[in-house]
């Protein structure tokens, strides 16, 4: 689960020196017990000096290394307090016996915990550098198949309010041909939960081949499509509940909305007059529609 200081850290993570981005990449990564931290085993693990340590705590405006260790440890104490509340209301399968009154209550808390663990192992540089490429794309061919073809219309929908040319094909076939004719200046967008969708995969890999820059957007971090991927936008690394695509839309369709509120932000005026243009079209095709009788 994400911390308020992981958070504070990935928000602040551009204004760091390179050498303090080590030390904060550390941190993120975890897998450490704060209460035995020291700023020895920090700085050797993160290869840096102990003054950069140092200074990463005053950057993040706290006082010292004992002071970081204080806040990790204080926040790892309520995160754990919290993982076992919710751990209680998400193991579950739906059975016969299941309680009708308890299920709004667990869908809601699991669809949470698969937003926080987005927010937690989302890179927001690789999220940056994504819609910077779907931004300056000739094309941008969205690839996806069953439950994932939801995030799929609904980015291919947002790119083109924004101006952007992008494609999407329901049919897996026609992603295929249209993925190895694409051409350097063109990108291609893998959105596969498990990531090891098969047809997905490939397509993504002939796009890539062909020239293509490509983006996956997936739940696992080693998952087979991130070998094809130029840019990876993980939205996790735990699977909810008994089903691996029940909750796996609120993710991808949160990084679709994150994809389009970044673009939107990088020029902001040239977007929104595009976005009231294809308004207007929108109104103009409800308008010339007969009533229904």
């Amino acid at each position: 689960m994400s911390t308020e200081f992981i958070i504070k850290i990935r928000k602040n993570y551009c204004l760091f020196r390179p050498s303090e981005r080590k030390v904060a990449d550390e941190i993120i990564k975890g897998g450490f017990d704060p209460s035995k931290l020291t700023i020895e085993g920090l700085s050797e693990s993160a290869k840096v000096s102990q003054p950069t340590v140092i200074r990463f705590a005053k950057a993040m405006g706290l006082s010292g290394f004992k002071e970081v260790k204080t806040v990790l440890m204080k926040e790892s104490i309520m995160a754990e307090k919290e993982e076992l509340e919710i751990e209680k209301s998400l193991t579950f399968n739906i059975s016969p016996k299941e309680k009708f009154i308890d299920i709004p209550m667990k869908v809601i808390s699991a669809s949470i915990r698969q937003m926080e663990d987005t927010l937690k192992n989302l890179s927001v540089f690789e999220l940056m550098k994504a819609s910077k490429i779907m931004s300056a794309s000739k094309q941008v061919l969205i690839l996806a198949a069953e439950n994932s073809s939801a995030a799929a219309e609904d980015l291919a929908s947002k790119l083109i309010y924004l101006g952007i040319n992008a494609v999407y094909h329901q049919d897996i076939y026609r992603q295929s041909m249209a993925a190895g004719s694409l051409t350097e200046g063109d990108a291609a967008v893998g959105i596969s939960y498990t990531g090891y969708s098969s047809c997905t995969v490939k397509a993504l890999r002939r796009a890539g081949d062909a020239g293509a820059a490509t983006v996956a957007i997936t739940n696992f971090e080693d998952s087979l499509i991130n070998r094809y991927a130029d840019i990876i936008l993980c939205t996790g690394n735990q699977q909810h509940l008994y089903s691996n695509t029940l909750y796996s839309r609120c993710s991808q369709l949160a990084v679709v909305d994150m994809i389009y509120c970044g673009i939107l932000s990088s020029d902001y005026e040239k977007y929104s007059e595009k976005i009231k243009r294809q308004s207007r079209i929108s109104e103009e095709i409800s308008l010339e529609k007969e009533p229904l009788m």
